[in-house]
């Protein structure tokens, strides 16, 4: 992710400029020393002005997190991100589709995802594995039956133990594909009340994380925060900076919360994030926006939201990129959930139809 390649393209082709016949040893030269001073001048460019691939995306969903969704609509889906600019997905593995008990992994599940990467490849989207933890008590349907809440990753070092088991075997199963581009170990990582103990345990499972990754597929490792919490939560511990390859930001807006920490108006977010992107440039290390988005069943009004999204963003050069939270690519209708799913989604209600926010976020890159 960090490095930067030169873009060549725009340079003036010489070879129709000088008829084979007539090469001349001075032309040579002359031809020589130009070749001599693109390259000095490509050397010279800082890296800050260098064109950077941005990884500009949606977080592929399914509603019961199966990832066995049918040829055709991965070849559709994949199709259209691919002519509107999109390059990367997310795929979020829950933790109770990996383990179906303690110890006990689906085979299948993973089998699942392979496919789902392995086809994206071939529409040349980057596609991030993001272990998706949910920490809250009413989430703990996320975990296998015996881990219970996902703060107990941080309360019982055998739940700790255990997670770190399974994404060791998860990133076995996933490694060699070529076009994963990174791993997020866990989401949203969080702790109440902020006491020294729960934020060290939080740092020190990443780092065990980080170290387990990297030992079976050296592909960048991050982990992905709360956006308008994180310099709060975290201080930009050196521990817990350095043992990640990027940050990750999920930067909602947080209209109904309140307090001076929440990014709970467009004015807000815009100095919280700048300050977060300000702040890890002078420690060299990139951010990415994992998850943005706004729920509501009114077209018009998400893609207003998109556009303030877009707005920010377009200030904040130093992002690496963003994904949108996000797009359904199946449903249940009868879910109870479905409808809150489903305002969330870029697609109109799971049919593969763009709405019109979905249009927005390539065009900020």
């Amino acid at each position: 992710m960090r490095i930067s390649r030169i873009d060549l393209r725009g340079l003036p082709v010489l070879s129709d400029r000088i008829h084979a016949r007539k090469y001349t040893i001075t032309r040579c030269k002359m031809l020589a020393l130009l070749v001599v001073a693109v390259s000095v001048a490509a050397l010279a460019i800082p890296v800050s002005a260098v064109s950077v691939p941005r990884h500009i995306g949606i977080n592929y969903l399914t509603l019961y997190q199966k990832y066995d969704t049918p040829y055709s609509r991965l070849q559709h889906d994949f199709a259209l991100f691919a002519k509107n600019g999109i390059n990367t997905i997310a795929i979020s593995l829950y933790w109770y589709r990996i383990e179906l008990s303690e110890g006990v992994y689906d085979s299948q599940f993973i089998s699942n995802v392979t496919r789902v990467v392995k086809i994206a490849e071939t529409f040349g989207l980057s596609v991030m594995i993001d272990f998706h933890t949910l920490i809250g008590n009413s989430d703990a349907w996320s975990n296998p039956p015996y881990v219970g809440s996902g703060m107990n990753l941080i309360t019982k070092p055998t739940v700790a133990a255990d997670y770190v088991a399974m994404v060791s075997w998860a990133v076995t199963q996933l490694r060699g594909l070529p076009n994963i581009w990174a791993y997020s170990v866990l989401n949203e990582p969080w702790y109440w009340p902020l006491t020294p103990l729960s934020k060290s345990n939080w740092i020190n499972l990443i780092v065990q994380l980080t170290r387990t990754v990297k030992a079976i597929d050296p592909k960048p490792v991050t982990v992905r925060f709360i956006g308008d919490i994180f310099e709060r939560d975290w201080t930009w511990n050196a521990t817990l900076i350095r043992s990640l390859d990027f940050l990750s930001i999920n930067a909602y807006l947080s209209v109904n919360s309140s307090g001076p920490n929440y990014w709970n108006t467009w004015s807000n977010l815009r100095a919280g994030l700048g300050d977060i992107v300000q702040h890890a440039s002078s420690l060299r290390t990139k951010v990415q926006i994992t998850e943005l988005g706004f729920p509501t069943p009114n077209d018009a009004l998400q893609e207003a939201v998109y556009n303030q999204y877009s707005d920010v963003f377009k200030t904040l050069p130093n992002l690496s990129g963003w994904l949108s939270w996000g797009w359904d690519s199946s449903y249940d209708p009868n879910h109870p959930s479905w409808s809150a799913i489903g305002e969330y989604s870029i697609d109109a209600r799971s049919t593969g139809i763009p709405r019109p926010a979905f249009y927005v976020l390539y065009s900020t890159g």
